[in-house]
């Protein structure tokens, strides 16, 4: 790698880290820098403007890892700064912001299936058509972000690598942002009922029975009965007196015996699929 490059990156890499650990208010963060990486990208185009790689490897390198790494931490600051300011005041709703912003994360990789795919293999082979320069480009369907950029300063695909490794950052934000405000809800106590269940009494037998034979408590060593008695004290609903009777009458059922779960399954599958369209 060309020694520019590598003195460039080292002083960036010194600087950024400094001011993350300046801020501490999120949005204050996010403009910092932002403003940082902004000058620093200019400077680092106006030098690869006047630039010659000596290898094609080094063009490769400088446009695969190099430039878009610096662009997704752009990219990452840029969509946390437009997050956090738009955020909704309830917790409630800042997790449905949050995991609507993951779903477009998603969305993302879907629409770039082909080239997420390359870059989750850490494949090498289309380096060249992706990551070096030329006037005459090849314009994919989903490069529109290249279209009008400088050809001296942009490939056809380091963007999208860019916003790849941007999206990877965001999601582990998000998805943190989200645990820790679950984790500051007001823990639920049994005598202290916040939720009412609102299906019928079996629906929930069958619950219960799916998640005891599951071992999804305790590694399974907890009794039928006192799963039965937590549930009904937490969903202020009694099912432990007849949870027995009511597990007879699923049994009994002559189609669909797990219909309930089923249903939870079905309607889960149809909620994944609308956000996927």
């Amino acid at each position: 790698m060309n020694t520019f490059c590598n003195i460039f990156i080292n002083e960036f890499e010194f600087e950024y880290q400094k001011i993350k650990i300046t801020y501490t208010n999120i949005i204050k963060k996010c403009y910092a820098v932002i403003e940082f990486i902004e000058k620093k990208l200019e400077d680092l185009f106006l030098r690869i403007r006047k630039h010659k790689f000596d290898e094609i490897s080094d063009e490769i390198y400088f446009f695969k890892v190099i430039k878009p790494t610096i662009v997704a931490k752009l990219i990452y600051y840029k969509t946390i700064l437009n997050i956090e300011i738009d955020l909704p005041n309830s917790k409630k709703n800042k997790i449905r912001a949050y995991e609507k912003a993951i779903n477009n994360i998603y969305r993302y990789s879907k629409e770039n299936k082909t080239f997420y795919t390359y870059y989750r293999s850490r494949a090498t082979y289309n380096d060249a058509l992706y990551f070096v320069r030329s006037k005459k480009k090849v314009i994919f369907k989903q490069d529109c972000n290249c279209i009008n950029l400088d050809s001296k300063l942009s490939t056809s695909h380091d963007y999208i690598m860019a916003k790849m490794i941007a999206n990877d950052m965001l999601t582990e934000y998000l998805e943190n942002r989200i645990e820790e405000l679950e984790k500051n809800y007001s823990t639920i106590l049994p005598n202290n009922t916040v939720l009412n269940w609102s299906g019928s009494k079996v629906d929930l037998v069958e619950l219960v029975y799916s998640l005891h034979h599951s071992k999804a408590f305790n590694n399974g060593n907890s009794d039928i009965k006192e799963i039965a008695a937590y549930f009904s004290k937490m969903f202020n609903i009694e099912i432990e007196d007849s949870i027995y009777r009511s597990y007879l009458d699923i049994k009994s059922r002559k189609i669909d015996r797990t219909k309930f779960l089923k249903q939870l399954s079905d309607t889960l599958n149809h909620k994944i699929n609308e956000e996927e369209k």
